[in-house]
């Protein structure tokens, strides 16, 4: 088959032929018509209240927590703490089960790289990391980061028999390195309409458009990755073509403060605001969003 034919066929599936070199403008939206939304990765409860503090102070809105510290690490009294703190500032929480994406038993593959961050190693490691996530829906967390196929598969089953609540929104991890349009395809397949997929970190746009025209769904792109992404400039663009997407700030490293964190998300709005003042943010509390309930709320 050459590869104008692998394109044909390609075409039959439904899917590009090619990355979007054309740039096409994203007319999709979120439920609530806006074009983006911000996600921050606090993961300490004093890391929560110094993130709102300062963000309080730019008027900047966090629409999303992304939390990878993982369950295990906190007492059902931090989980609480921090599923109030967001629930009152209109943020949805996702919280990684487990261990999320440490290190966490006796192997060393973990620990050495030979395993992928967030992967769970056998059926014993599997039934301890979903009860930590039942015990968090219980504690008010409607929102999980889905690191592993099999959890995630369990945890499909579960939201629909109803051990999860029919509302709880499961987001495809950067680690499982979504990276193509037919991937994207792929996993919006097995999902649901309110669950959200965070492709490989560092897609260029062409790459990024291709996966708009596969899905309605929102992608979850990086703004900032360690000390390697930042894409303050390219924002509005991704949003021009990538919407509905939502910003993720995971800047990390030595002297970063959750303080600097919060201003340069706020430079990726100032930016959007300058370059491409139609885009849209959500304000808090969108009724598609996972917001944390309170302990102890049936479904």
């Amino acid at each position: 088959m050459k590869r104008e034919q692998i394109k044909e066929y390609l075409a039959q599936m439904r899917l590009p032929t090619q990355d979007d070199y054309a740039l096409t403008t994203s007319n999709k939206t979120f439920p609530d018509g806006a074009h983006f939304r911000t996600e921050e990765l606090p993961l300490t409860i004093d890391d929560y209240e110094r993130l709102y503090v300062a963000a309080d102070r730019l008027h900047l809105v966090v629409n999303r927590i992304t939390d990878t510290r993982g369950l295990m690490f906190d007492s059902d009294q931090e989980i609480i703490d921090k599923l109030t703190l967001a629930r009152a500032h209109g943020s949805e929480v996702i919280m990684g089960p487990g261990a999320a994406e440490q290190p966490y038993d006796m192997s060393q593959q973990a620990e050495i790289h030979a395993l992928v961050e967030g992967k769970v190693r056998g059926m014993d490691q599997l039934v301890y990391t979903v009860h930590s996530m039942l015990n968090a829906a219980q504690l008010g967390c409607r929102g999980f980061l889905m690191y592993d196929e099999g959890i995630l598969m369990v945890a499909l089953k579960m939201r629909g028999d109803g051990y999860l609540p029919p509302t709880t929104k499961f987001k495809i991890s950067a680690n499982i390195s979504v990276a193509n349009a037919a991937a994207i395809k792929f996993w919006f397949n097995m999902l649901d309409q309110q669950d959200a997929i965070n492709p490989v970190r560092d897609l260029p746009l062409p790459m990024i458009s291709a996966m708009r025209q596969v899905t309605d769904s929102p992608l979850d792109l990086h703004m900032y990755h360690g000390q390697t992404v930042a894409r303050i400039m390219e924002a509005p663009e991704m949003i021009r073509v990538g919407s509905p997407l939502y910003l993720k700030n995971a800047r990390s490293g030595p002297g970063v403060s959750i303080e600097d964190r919060v201003k340069l998300c706020y430079r990726v709005v100032e930016e959007i605001a300058k370059h491409y003042p139609q885009a849209r943010q959500s304000q808090p509390g969108a009724e598609d969003m996972a917001i944390p309930a309170e302990s102890g709320t049936t479904w």
